[in-house]
């Protein structure tokens, strides 16, 4: 409402990332300037919004024709959802805002204003408001810095938003990314991997056969790798699953232990965990 003066336009997650693509290709060429995509039920994935969140421009096919259509990308994009799970790249592009009730029935409670309703009647000074406290902040920075660790790919966002929220004393709104990080379930499977990893079998290398052999005697290892690698019935580790996960995640740093490749024996190849230092 401050934005655009109309409430948010929101469309639906869909049942998968190709029904979520179109919806947001159609919003994006609609030149919407903000989208919510509403009541998200699943885990959120999405190679084309991981592009829409970070480039100025996508070529988007228009549905139904051979067509590429330049668009640029200037919507704020937002997700809302009980418990919202974020997957893969969209956890470093995620910031996290928590609403919480405190009560199990949050539909019924009454409220002695309207918050649309004041907007509407003092959008032009609410907005006046925060273009002042974005002024100040312009001034200010000429003779004051706010030392902030870097936000990649959203640098102009983190110098114009995020540095005048730190400087009138607000929290920085990029500590929620780790909040996000950790909902990440494909990165939890690979931490607990890699823990389990180091735990059992340490620093030496090994093959993909080797590593499932060793695991069959631990549950909580068999455990993980079953929960990246396992067989339709889940209590069996597939080696050729595992491998191409192997492959997938290698060079991933998850609290401070990566997978690398180490040479290879008898034509298989061998994989370690390393430790490392990680920021």
């Amino acid at each position: 409402m401050l934005a655009t003066g109309r409430p948010m336009p929101v469309i639906a997650q869909g049942k998968n990332e190709e029904e979520l693509e179109k919806r947001l290709a159609s919003a994006l060429l609609a030149g919407d300037a903000a989208i919510s995509i509403d009541n998200v039920e699943h885990p959120l994935q999405s190679s084309f919004l991981c592009q829409a969140l970070t480039q100025a421009q996508l070529n988007i096919r228009l549905l139904g024709l051979s067509k590429n259509v330049e668009t640029p990308v200037n919507a704020a994009i937002y997700e809302t959802g009980n418990n919202l799970t974020i997957g893969g790249d969209l956890t470093r592009r995620c910031l996290l805002c928590s609403l919480d009730a405190q009560c199990e029935r949050p539909e019924l409670r009454s409220f002695d204003h309207d918050v649309v309703g004041e907007v509407r009647a003092n959008r032009s000074k609410l907005v006046a408001a925060i273009l002042t406290v974005l002024r100040a902040w312009q001034i200010a920075c000429q003779r004051e810095r706010v030392t902030l660790p870097p936000f990649g790919s959203f640098e102009t966002w983190s110098r114009r938003i995020r540095e005048p929220l730190v400087w009138l004393g607000h929290p920085d709104p990029c500590e929620t990314v780790l909040k996000v990080r950790s909902s990440d379930p494909h990165r939890a499977a690979l931490e607990t991997v890699l823990v389990q990893w180091h735990e059992n079998l340490g620093s030496g290398t090994y093959t993909v056969q080797q590593v499932i052999s060793r695991a069959v005697v631990v549950a909580d290892f068999q455990a993980a790798l079953c929960a990246v690698a396992g067989s339709q019935s889940g209590i069996v580790v597939v080696a050729d699953r595992l491998g191409r996960w192997m492959k997938k995640v290698q060079g991933q740093i998850v609290n401070g232990l990566v997978l690398i490749p180490a040479g290879s024996h008898a034509g298989y190849q061998r994989w370690q965990v390393n430790t490392v230092k990680s920021l």
